[in-house]
């Protein structure tokens, strides 16, 4: 349980307020207590494709970018709501650790998953890295009917951000 998250709340209560909203399938992941104010943000390492598909990173990525062990397992074993195990696609992790453009070295690499999707657009982080353009070609087929748009975001991912966390987007109901 995540203090700073809804500290009244249980994990069943929470379930039971998202259930009343129609959500029927809860996957918990412990994050990594302290590593930021969501104690490891799950929008740049997982994201839903499609009811039976979830865009995340390749088990050796998740252990690289700081998912646990236990985290990783509940990730890559997680069922729907169908009872259905997921199928994934695999979005790599940036080639290098991220370099800003005066030259200042992140020491770490770069997600592509925090990517936002618009009407007619994918805005999609990109690192001035090589594998932007893997990155970019898969979401590329995700979305064949948007034009994905690759946004260098390292002054906004030095402070801890990416795409998705700039914008307001609001999910349709």
């Amino acid at each position: 349980m995540n203090p700073n998250r809804n500290p009244d709340l249980s994990e069943a209560e929470i379930e039971e307020y998202l259930g009343s909203l129609g959500a029927t399938n809860f996957i918990w992941l412990d994050g990594v207590p302290g590593a930021d104010i969501t104690d490891f943000h799950i929008d740049g390492f997982a994201k839903f494709y499609d009811k039976s598909t979830i865009i995340t990173f390749s088990e050796n990525d998740l252990a690289e970018w700081g998912l646990s062990a236990k985290d990783i397992k509940t990730l890559l074993n997680a069922k729907n709501a169908s009872g259905e195990a997921y199928k994934y696609v695999y979005l790599p992790l940036s080639k290098h650790n991220v370099t800003l453009e005066n030259g200042e070295a992140l020491g770490e690499k770069g997600s592509y998953v925090n990517f936002y999707i618009g009407n007619k657009v994918v805005l999609v982080p990109n690192y001035n890295d090589p594998h932007d353009t893997i990155a970019n070609d898969i979401i590329q087929k995700l979305y064949p009917e948007r034009k994905v748009v690759g946004i260098d975001v390292r002054e906004l991912y030095k402070d801890g951000g990416m795409i998705h966390c700039v914008t307001q987007q609001q999910p349709a109901i």
